[in-house]
């Protein structure tokens, strides 16, 4: 072997003890080599060597998305519904409905026994005595209720038929205790006892003056003064 040939031998043997004696070892325990365990949390990016450091994972929830009926679908629904003794599910479907939408419209599919109900609701959702002119027929009976209900006595206005019109006067008059209704009744029968009533109610025998039959005025002022008593 040349002078050249060994040079170049024992740089090869220097650079190759020089390599291997600078690479790192890992650490051993026992004489066993000891390597680190690292997890990849649930969210796919945080990186730990003890899997307890995972960050909490964040259920999101799914938002519950209710399909939105049209007004024939909803109406569908009500179709052959049973009646019992109580009265017909269908009409009260309807009338949920026609109160949902707030639709006057809808109260001509129910059954004409139940229409005036229907009529006298949506009046009292709307805040509205007008609904009642749409009630056809059962128009002066639903102004009569909705006053009533309402406690309204300038609804009675509006109602066509006399005997129904003082009967909302003298129902008013009696429930909210106005004597003042009393004088709008036209019926003298029915003038007289709503004073009567109003005589009742406050224990003031000064309306028993205000009644035209004798009868019924007597009975009136024995009455309170039986009370009295």
């Amino acid at each position: 072997m040349n002078f050249n040939m060994r040079i170049l031998l024992i740089a090869l043997v220097v650079l190759g003890l020089f390599i291997f004696g600078c690479v790192q070892q890992p650490a051993t325990s026992g004489g066993e080599v000891k390597t680190e365990t690292k997890y990849v949390c649930s969210d796919g990016t945080t990186i730990v060597s003890n899997i307890t450091l995972c960050p909490p994972v964040t259920q999101v929830s799914t938002p519950v998305v209710t399909p939105t009926l049209t007004l024939e679908q909803e109406l569908s629904i009500c179709v052959d519904m049973p009646t019992t003794q109580q009265g017909s599910f269908e009409d009260i479907c309807y009338m949920m409905i026609a109160a949902k939408h707030e639709n006057t419209s809808l109260c001509r599919k129910v059954a004409t026994n139940t229409r005036l109900q229907c009529y006298t609701s949506l009046a009292e959702i709307k805040d509205d005595a007008n609904v009642c002119a749409e009630a056809g027929t059962y128009k002066d009976n639903c102004y009569s209720q909705y006053a009533m209900n309402v406690g309204d006595s300038s609804v009675c206005d509006k109602i066509i038929e006399i005997n129904s019109k003082d009967s909302c006067y003298s129902n008013l008059a009696s429930k909210m205790g106005q004597s003042a209704l009393c004088d709008k009744i036209t019926n003298i029968n029915q003038k007289d006892n709503c004073y009567l009533q109003i005589a009742m109610r406050t224990s003031d025998s000064s309306w028993c003056d205000k009644i035209t039959s004798s009868t019924q005025k007597q009975s009136c002022l024995q009455n309170i003064q039986g009370m009295q008593k």
